[in-house]
């Protein structure tokens, strides 16, 4: 995963989703797929992925594997369960950019990369980094731009239920929110229980 800029690349014409990363001149590009391009903005250095065929909705773009696991989560990695952060491979995919509007969607069930609605040629692919990070090393604010804008990015140990709602989540993303929640219902029952047994709270005898 790219790390967040927030500098503009010069005259751009038109801008990706992320506002702050428009990547529509002033860049150099790499063919490292025949439904994809690595562009790379030469004034800020900044990276990212763009389309350059057509995909519906639930399309898999790529199948994925990992180079490398490590125990803790760096901007370059991604979650796949418990102290396991795999480096992607290929290792382009490192550069797909966080949107809280995303399009794509890191399946880690099927190590597939899927769309998760219409993407057109010269689209930015991006996808929202909490729906596969718990807490992520280096949060940052977020200048996507999106209507759905969280501001700051820091994973989904960070979110509400309502800013997670109507997102697709990894089944591990969806684990932790689950022990979350009944851990959080039990500390309210157990608080509930100790406040009735106390003297004048209601309890009986």
């Amino acid at each position: 995963m790219a790390p967040a800029v927030d500098a503009d690349c010069e005259r751009p014409a038109v801008h990706c989703p992320a506002t702050y990363r428009a990547l529509a001149d002033n860049f150099s590009s790499k063919t490292v797929s025949p439904w994809c391009e690595h562009r790379k903005c030469l004034t800020t250095g900044h990276n990212g992925i763009f389309a350059t065929t057509s995909f519906a909705a639930g399309d898999v773009l790529c199948k994925f594997g990992h180079s490398a696991i490590y125990e803790q989560p760096t901007y370059q990695t991604l979650q796949v369960g418990a102290s396991k952060h795999i480096l992607l491979s290929p290792e382009w995919l490192e550069n797909t950019n966080h949107s809280c509007d995303p399009n794509v969607f890191f399946n880690t069930e099927a190590s597939a990369l899927l769309a998760l609605r219409a993407i057109a040629p010269g689209d930015e692919l991006c996808f929202f980094y909490p729906s596969t990070e718990w807490a992520m090393g280096e949060p940052f604010a977020c200048r996507c731009g999106a209507a759905t804008c969280l501001g700051h990015v820091a994973g989904a140990s960070a979110l509400t239920p309502q800013q997670l709602e109507g997102r697709r989540l990894t089944p591990y993303i969806q684990q932790r929110l689950a022990e979350a929640a009944a851990a959080k219902a039990a500390t309210a029952e157990a608080a509930k229980a100790a406040e009735a047994a106390a003297p004048g709270g209601g309890g009986s005898g």
